[in-house]
C-alpha cells in the first residue's frame, strides 16, 4: 500500500490542528474570565 504525500501531509496537519483546538479549550478552561474581553469582537479575527 503507497500514501501519497498530500495524505500524509493532511493527516499531520489535521492532528496539529486538533492538538491545538484541545490547547485553546484547555486554556479557556483554567482562565474562563479572559474568555471574553468585553469589546464584542472576537480578537482572533482581527484582520
Amino acid at each position: 500500500m503507497c500514501m501519497s504525500y498530500t495524505d500524509v501531509a493532511q493527516v499531520a496537519n489535521a492532528a496539529r490542528n486538533y492538538e491545538i483546538l484541545h490547547e485553546r479549550n484547555d486554556d479557556e478552561a483554567e482562565r474562563p474570565d479572559k474568555r471574553n474581553s468585553g469589546n464584542g469582537r472576537d480578537q482572533r479575527n482581527r484582520g
